[in-house]
Formats: structure tokens, sequence, C-alpha cells
């Protein structure tokens, strides 16, 4: 079905920040809220597109707007600015350097307008549209200990509306070492009506000292029927358009909304897989197929970022149920849309000689990704391997 992606797309982002799922966090938050009992810090842990700012903002929306009675006019202002991301009392950290404008000492503050522009149009933003947004080139964006003075500014002034003050730090894992030992000084010694709301990806990440003195909240992976239904009612689109993407997407909202801002048909994961390793097995008996392989790949690094890392999650999961197929497991009773392809005469070629260095191989790729190597050699270095792999005879054959 075509559709106007640029019209859906700026559908979807022209209202106040939007929550998906989380109905029982954001309930338990609440509770938090309007007992009096916040504690003075809080860790928001998660997998990328679970919407962990969005829950971030709801969060301080209610401990800001606690104070005003639900049915007042005051209330809806102060819901107002919170969503607007003018609140005097809402304070936000994240991962910045220099640029062209901003030539030394780069943080938050210099780029406030940009921040309120990238989360009102999109809460669900990842990092690299954030840097794409502030144009830092090829740099790393990072939470510099220049960031942790000026929180400490920030948060030791009272409040403007005389309640407590919030400072969301996203992407907290961006923080360098020097601001980590600083902001947990602060942490430690908080000063009265102050919470700290930390956001992340990766918990490893963050000092062990600051994780001990957070509230741990985990955010998980959205149901696919709850990223339908968000595209449906927030970007107007069909609901097979909406289901498809979601199908896709898996959990991850954020990555929903990127697949529907692309130039790129929606991916059918199920055909790329089989096209992958139909080319993999053909390349034993024609050169012209290595060609093709190689084209393949190049289509597929023509994908969003995010989108590239699901597929080949999606490909790791269809050769785990290969193996356990063939121990007995009835792991995959369905069947794909390509009638040609039958996944009971290609699960033996996934065996106990091949799976390890599989996933190994897999997850290296997407390793990479994440390390912003070129997805064309990553994705062409990995196809090249799958010729090999999936050529091995099993060193063990069970009767």
């Amino acid at each position: 079905m075509l559709f106007n992606r640029t019209h859906f797309y700026y559908l979807c982002f022209m209202s106040k920040i939007n929550l998906v799922g989380q109905k029982d966090l954001i309930k338990e938050l609440g509770l938090k809220s309007s007992s009096g009992r916040l504690a003075h810090s809080y860790l928001i842990t998660g997998p990328l597109g679970s919407g962990k700012l969005s829950l971030a903002i709801k969060f301080a929306e209610k401990i800001l707007c606690a104070k005003h009675n639900e049915e007042d006019l005051s209330f809806i202002g102060c819901q107002q600015r919170v969503n607007s991301l003018s609140h005097p009392d809402l304070h936000f950290v994240y991962p910045v350097n220099t640029n062209t404008r901003v030539k030394s000492k780069a943080t938050s503050k210099h780029f406030t307008k940009e921040w309120r522009e990238s989360v009102i149009k999109n809460p669900y933003l990842n990092l690299s549209q954030w840097l794409d947004k502030i144009e830092i080139a090829n740099k790393q964006g990072n939470i510099s200990v220049n960031e942790a003075e000026d929180i400490n500014k920030i948060m030791s002034l009272k409040s403007y509306e005389g309640g407590s003050k919030v400072m969301i730090i996203w992407m907290a894992e961006k923080m360098n070492t020097e601001c980590a030992n600083k902001l947990l000084k602060l942490i430690e010694e908080p000063s009265p009506k102050t919470v700290f709301i930390l956001l992340t990806e990766n918990q490893s990440s963050i000092l062990p000292t600051i994780k001990s003195r957070c509230q741990n909240i985990s955010t998980n992976p959205l149901e696919k029927k709850e990223v339908a239904e968000a595209l449906i009612k927030d970007c107007g689109i069909d609901s097979e358009t909406a289901n498809k993407i979601a199908n896709q997407c898996g959990g991850n909202y954020s990555l929903a909304l990127e697949v529907l801002n692309s130039e790129s048909n929606i991916v059918d994961f199920e055909n790329l897989f089989i096209d992958w390793v139909r080319l993999a097995f053909k390349v034993k008996t024609s050169k012209q197929a290595v060609g093709e392989l190689i084209t393949w790949g190049d289509n597929i690094s023509k994908l969003p970022k995010e989108l590239q890392k699901q597929f080949f999650s999606f490909s790791l999961g269809l050769f785990r149920k290969s193996i356990l197929s063939n121990y007995k497991s009835k792991v995959y009773s369905g069947t794909f849309s390509d009638q040609g392809f039958k996944f009971e005469k290609f699960s033996p070629f996934i065996h106990d000689n091949n799976i390890i260095e599989l996933y190994e191989e897999i997850n290296k790729a997407i390793y990479e990704m994440n390390r912003n190597g070129s997805p064309k050699i990553i994705i062409t270095d990995l196809s090249l391997k799958l010729t090999r792999l999936i050529h091995q005879k099993p060193s063990v054959i069970d009767g």
C-alpha cells in the first residue's frame, strides 16, 4: 500500500509528549510522587525504543505538578510547561560535543533549543538522530566534567516555583569518569527537594556507586500490539501498515518511527533471510552468486542501522530454531510466505559444527554496527563467512 510517509510522520509528532505502553510503571511512579516519599535519585534502564525518556518526562510532570489541584487551571498550565520542556524546574543533560558554533567546553546548555525541538518532535529519538541534529560530524557525544559543574550550580539553587527540581540525564552511560564522580557526590549529599532521573540502555556502564544510590526502574520492550496501536493512533496510518511495521520492529517504538519515516519499503525479514541463505548456498556452484550476495549486502546496508541489527537478531532466532529442531524440539510450527522455502529441509544445515561460530559472527557484526563501523563492509564480511559456515558438515549426526 502506498502512502505519504512525510504526511504521517508530521502527524505523528505534532502532539504533546507521548508514552507508549508502560501503564503499570507510570501508575507506580504516580503513587511515588503523590505519596511524598520520593527518592533523590532514580535509574531508569531498558532497551532502545521502550520509552525511557517519555516515562521520565511523565514522572517529572507528576512530581512538578503535584502541588496543583488537578481541577485548577494552574495544573493544566504546569502540564503544558512540562510537555513543552519549558518548566523552569525541569532540567536536562544529554551527550554533546563541539561543532562549528560551539568551539570548546560544550555542555547541554549550548543546545537547549535543539533539544526541545528534537524531543517535542520525537521523544523516542535515538542517539545518532540527536548527534545528527546538533551537527557534530563524526565525533562521539559525551557528558563531560564541565556538565557536572553546571549540574551542581543548577541543583544547588532554590526552585522557581517553590516545589521540587528535577534533573533528567539522558544516556547517562555517556558520562566520563570525572563527571560520574562529581555526580556521585551530588547524589550522596543532595540539596533539598531535588530529584535526579538517570536514563540508560547500558546499566553496566554506570558507576556501581551511583547505581547503588539510585532506585532502579526497568522498562520492558513494548508488545507488538502496543506499537501498532500507537502508530495508528498517533501517526494516523492504517492497521495493515502499522502491524507490518510493528512485526519487524518488535518492541522498539523508536525503530518503528524510523521505519515509518524511511524512504525504503517496509522490510519483510523472512524474505530477506531466505534470499540471504539461498545466495550463500548458491555460491558453491556459481561465481555469479558472489556478486549477487554483495549486492544483497549493499541493499541491507542502506536500511536504518537499527533495522539492520533487528534483521540479524531475527536471523539468529531462526538459526536457533533450526538447531533445536534437529533435536526434535518443535520450536517452529509456522510456514514461510515463500512456499518454496521448507524450514524442515533447511534446518539440518545448522548444526553442532557451525551454530557457535554463526552466533559469534552475527553478534560480532551487531557489536561493530554499534561501534559505528561501515555497515557495507560488516555485512559483506558476514555474508561471505555465512557461505563457508553453511556448507560445513556436522561433526555428529544424531539418529
